[in-house]
């Protein structure tokens, strides 16, 4: 039976929310939701809901909630959050059609690792957030989703990123994701020179510029690679182990969801953005 674990940690003025699912006591994957002067950003995976309630009792207030994009590990809790908040979540309006059923598009991995939430009502997330003390710009970034969105805080320099970013370097790509719009969407966040990102995958970031940077030189190169091989005649296989490695553990893991075979293909098909 799939378990969770849960923590809450203060970093400043920023609580981070870390969740991870476990088998056997074994890590599977983790992600980070945040709270910042009454705003909580993603409400993790629903089989950490009764946890995760708690947390959020501990949080000295609670005036809305927005969600970064559809996935289940960052909406998981929405129906109990709304239902005993009585706040309705934010989100970019094409996520509303996820998450009318989210049932319909959950696949089999997925609900036994973070289950499946019931149906759940949002609001179109404006041009900004204020809270208190702060202001959120909105920005659209797809890539991962279509439906993703960052929060950037000018005055604070903070950005959070959802899960634009993740990590440096990436071997394992989601099917549906869009390579070419992740890249732009990235360059876009890079513009603004956060100070201080925040992650749901990798955590608070000290050094988002040069990490951000990173990442967009990894996916470049890779792009550039990829074009070299298919010019030397190497089929998508032959240059997806010559650039990321044999074996692909997570294609079997997840019926083909996750794995190093869309990432190469990914930078084969057209952008998807608008």
């Amino acid at each position: 039976m799939s378990q969770s674990s849960i923590r809450l940690e203060k970093n400043g003025f920023v609580s981070s929310i870390h969740m991870t699912s476990r088998f056997a006591g074994i890590p599977l994957f983790k992600v980070v939701a945040y709270y910042v002067d009454g705003l909580l950003i993603d409400t993790g995976f629903a089989r950490c809901k009764e946890d995760f309630l708690k947390v959020c009792d501990e949080l000295p207030m609670l005036n809305a909630v927005v969600n970064t994009h559809h996935h289940e590990d960052h909406t998981g809790n929405n129906f109990w959050f709304t239902k005993k908040y009585g706040i309705v979540p934010l989100a970019h309006p094409r996520a509303t059609s996820y998450m009318n059923s989210p049932s319909r598009w959950i696949r089999l991995y997925r609900r036994f690792v973070w289950g499946v939430p019931p149906s759940w009502e949002t609001a179109q997330v404006d041009s900004e957030i204020p809270t208190k003390n702060y202001r959120f710009l909105v920005i659209p970034t797809p890539g991962h989703s279509d439906d993703h969105i960052c929060l950037y805080e000018p005055n604070e320099g903070w950005l959070f990123s959802g899960d634009l970013f993740l990590d440096k370097e990436i071997r394992y790509t989601r099917e549906d994701e869009d390579i070419h719009a992740l890249l732009d969407s990235l360059k876009r966040v890079a513009a603004l020179k956060p100070r201080k990102m925040f992650c749901s995958f990798s955590g608070a970031i000290e050094s988002p510029r040069e990490s951000i940077k990173q990442k967009i030189d990894f996916l470049e190169n890779l792009r550039k690679k990829v074009e070299e091989g298919l010019k030397e005649g190497l089929s998508p296989q032959e240059i997806q182990k010559k650039l990321l490695g044999p074996g692909d553990r997570f294609r079997f893991i997840t019926g083909g969801q996750i794995s190093k075979k869309n990432t190469i293909q990914a930078f084969l098909k057209k952008s998807r953005s608008v």
